[in-house]
């Protein structure tokens, strides 16, 4: 497992990226794990960009995020992806760790 990003509370602009720079696989393909809590319910959103060309990806089948509730999700990155990640409210992040564990081959 590799430890990709790491905020913790940190208050964070609406519709904005939280990291500050995105974030690409070590492995390919690979799974990120994202934990994430905030102060006040809001979409999470993941922002892939591969070729030049950005996509959003809401989390929780883009319902909100319950205040003060700790959440898990994974998703699958591969070579030329990467990402960052918005949240739709102004909030604090309590925390939000993103990890990569990759697949072993061999």
């Amino acid at each position: 497992m590799i430890t990709k990003a790491s905020v913790f509370n940190t208050v964070v602009t609406a519709n904005t990226d939280i990291l500050p720079s995105d974030l690409s696989p070590t492995r390919n393909p690979a799974t990120f794990r994202i934990y994430a809590c905030f102060s006040v319910g809001g979409v999470l959103t993941v922002r892939r960009t591969r070729g030049g060309v950005t996509v959003s990806e809401q989390l929780n089948s883009g319902t909100a995020l319950a205040a003060n509730s700790a959440y898990m999700f994974d998703i699958i990155v591969e070579a030329g992806d990467t990402i960052n990640i918005q949240y739709s409210v102004n909030a604090t992040c309590i925390c939000l760790k993103i990890v990569e564990i990759g697949i072993m081959i061999g």
